[in-house]
């Protein structure tokens, strides 16, 4: 992954001048992509803030415009490095390799963009490969600090992140799970975190960390986030873009116009809503819609009510995407009888104005959706999400919306 960071009143957004919301991406040392989330006409532009032209490249999917500055040439190179984890010191802070990895393959100049399998074959290759895997002793210790319980912790299948290489605690190397599974389904083309390396053995991408399942309606587990055991850490020493999709894609630019993915046979995971529900044991007339998968599952597991979660305040639309049976997740709750979702988003809404904001346009877009829309609340000083008050017994208020 890139380098994101968000801007500041030292180091504001070119293209609006504000000092938040807005991110800057480091491409290379001597290119950044501006990201604005302000702008609604996506064109050109000659910076207030410090004069410089900078060119529309593109709109991302949450909506924001992507920049870079006119000067800037985007050279092709390795990312490889960077696709598989920053290497850093102690600190937190980055550290240069001193030279590529001897497994880094050459970026193609022209490669077909391999899509995701369906849900069910991912479901079953990504089961397969959660057994060869197991949850480490230190991340044991940070879910029971979490308040998880032993039941869920067990009934999660949540992972351990291997270390990379090919040692492992029991022996077994990421290429040799890679082996195993090959002999198990034949291919791992599709399958998102996975990858070809140059000498032609497979193996999987990503930084020690938490491997979280997600579930599309059916229960299929079709995708994984992973939580960084290190991640960035910003200007004030506060940890940020803990969250990752498992995913074996970093796009590099080869020229000003066209890219190429830097994982050979390598495949984009996506952003993805997941459905945490237990058919036998939940009730469906309430559903909750929150932020984060960690935070959702716990919430299912203490309210037996089934929770939306969505990798980001902002991809809310992520509910209506529609999975292989045609449907999205709320034609399936309104099937099952569900007549009111409740959002439950963070309460830093309170001080956020891009939460409270993406909160309206959540309400916005269920409001044409047949349910009874609540918003959640409760005292911020018990908490800030939905799963930080429940851990302690609190239970939210609830306030129907107008609509």
């Amino acid at each position: 992954m890139s380098n994101f960071r968000n801007v500041s009143k030292s180091e504001p957004c070119p293209i609006c001048g504000k000092p938040d919301w807005c991110s800057i991406q480091y491409v290379e040392e001597s290119t950044k992509l501006h990201y604005c989330r302000r702008v609604l006409n996506c064109s050109n532009i000659t910076s207030s803030v410090n004069g410089m032209n900078y060119v529309f490249i593109k709109q991302a999917k949450d909506g924001s415009c992507m920049y870079k500055e006119e000067s800037a040439h985007m050279a092709a190179k390795e990312e490889w490095a960077k696709a598989n984890g920053r290497h850093r010191y102690g600190n937190g802070r980055r550290r240069v390799p001193k030279k590529e990895p001897a497994q880094a393959a050459p970026i193609p100049q022209s490669a077909p963009v391999i899509p995701p399998l369906d849900s069910k074959s991912l479901d079953a290759i990504y089961r397969a490969f959660l057994k060869k895997l197991h949850l480490q002793k230190n991340h044991i210790r940070y879910l029971k600090r979490e308040r998880w319980p032993d039941q869920l912790i067990l009934h999660s299948l949540i992972r351990s992140m291997p270390p990379g290489g090919n040692s492992y605690y029991y022996g077994t190397g990421r290429e040799q799970i890679t082996k195993e599974l090959l002999g198990e389904f034949g291919s791992l083309k599709g399958v998102p975190g996975f990858y070809e390396q140059a000498n032609g053995i497979w193996s999987f991408s990503g930084q020690s960390g938490l491997l979280i399942p997600l579930y599309d309606h059916n229960g299929n587990l079709y995708r994984l986030r992973l939580r960084l055991d290190h991640p960035e850490i910003d200007e004030n020493g506060k940890e940020k873009n803990k969250y990752h999709n498992f995913s074996s894609y970093y796009e590099v630019l080869l020229d000003g116009m066209h890219s190429a993915n830097a994982f050979r046979n390598g495949c984009r995971s996506g952003s993805h809503a997941s459905l945490y529900t237990v058919p036998s044991r939940d009730n469906y007339t309430v559903c909750y819609i929150t932020e984060g998968e960690k935070k959702s599952m716990f919430a299912n597991h203490v309210l037996h009510a089934p929770i939306i979660s969505l990798p980001g305040v902002n991809s809310f639309g992520k509910i209506l995407e529609a999975m292989d049976d045609g449907r999205n997740v709320l034609n399936f709750l309104s099937a099952k009888g569900c007549t009111t979702v409740v959002v439950a988003y963070d309460s830093d809404k309170y001080i956020n104005e891009a939460v409270l904001l993406y909160e309206q346009k959540l309400i916005e877009l269920l409001s044409g959706c047949g349910f009874r829309i609540a918003l959640a609340y409760w005292n911020p000083g018990f908490g800030k999400g939905l799963d930080d008050i429940l851990s302690i017994n609190v239970r939210p208020n609830y306030e129907l919306v107008k609509v």
